[in-house]
């Protein structure tokens, strides 16, 4: 099964994303250090929307400026003390003898993986500046030596990617501009997209049926870590994931949010449009 990527939409995230902060961060410099843009064509819409009286935006710009950035800045918060607790929680029931023996078998490097004492099996790669592979002891008695193989390398392609860093990330940007719709569906099918890219990659290192048997044991046991700064192996995305293992040539085409991009858009000019007409 082949996801074509919606390279339109991401870009046009990225780009709604980039237009908004620079808004805003524009805005703030006006409004704090009296700078101001050498820009007539700017300036001469900012004098033509003054003149017909819509200058009583300002209070709503800098209400949405401050609402925005409090959330950035305390999900950013949030997650480090989750991520510290996260961290001190592992480490005291980190299990060495068993670490050692999974590194040994699978030539891993010293500092790329550990297992943990756990009656649930978990698998997830954590961390945003250097990840690292996480598997319960539950896990590695649960799957056989193969399935394990194929488990490790898909978390692999997650921890080489920084796959964690870049859902925290676009984690964060949800978050905190929740009036841009379009966003989620991209955050949504994004993780689809690397989900199925750490399954290809896995496949190429393992036997395919090893991994949809791994997947399929992971399931039923309905145990699922989710956090903004991990990726976990049996999280999202379980059906387009299944679906692309038995029929990995298979192309699937993504149905294109037409009403949310357009809504997207209309917020975002709209609110650029307010943005110069309250330039000081």
């Amino acid at each position: 099964m082949r996801i074509k990527q919606p390279r339109f939409l991401f870009m046009l995230s990225f780009f709604l994303v980039a237009t908004m902060l620079v808004q805003m961060s524009l805005y703030s410099l006006h409004l704090y250090s009296n700078w101001t843009l050498m820009l007539s064509v700017l300036e001469a819409c900012h004098n033509m929307l003054r003149a017909i009286g819509l200058s009583s935006m300002n209070m709503l710009l800098e209400v949405l400026i401050l609402s925005t950035f409090s959330l950035i800045v305390m999900m950013i918060v949030k997650q480090i003390y989750r991520y510290v607790t996260f961290s001190k929680r592992l480490s005291l029931l980190r299990e060495d003898i068993v670490t050692e023996e999974v590194i040994r078998n699978f030539d891993l490097g010293k500092q790329a993986l550990e297992v943990i004492k756990s009656d649930e099996p978990i698998a997830l790669t954590y961390g945003m500046i250097r990840p690292k592979i996480v598997l319960s002891t539950e896990l590695v008695s649960m799957l056989s030596k193969e399935e394990l193989r194929a488990v490790i390398y898909h978390e692999t392609f997650h921890q080489q990617h920084r796959d964690p860093l870049k859902k925290f990330i676009i984690t964060l940007l949800v978050h905190a501009l929740w009036y841009v719709p379009i966003l989620k569906w991209v955050s949504n099918h994004y993780h689809t997209l690397r989900e199925i890219a750490a399954d290809r990659f896995a496949m190429k290192e393992a036997n395919m049926l090893d991994l949809s048997s791994a997947l399929l044991k992971l399931l039923k046991s309905d145990h699922r870590q989710r956090h903004a700064f991990a990726v976990s192996f049996a999280e999202t995305s379980v059906n387009d994931r299944i679906q692309h293992i038995l029929a990995p040539e298979k192309e699937v085409h993504l149905t294109l949010p037409v009403g949310t991009v357009l809504y997207s858009l209309y917020i975002v000019l709209g609110l650029s449009i307010m943005f110069m007409v309250a330039t000081p």
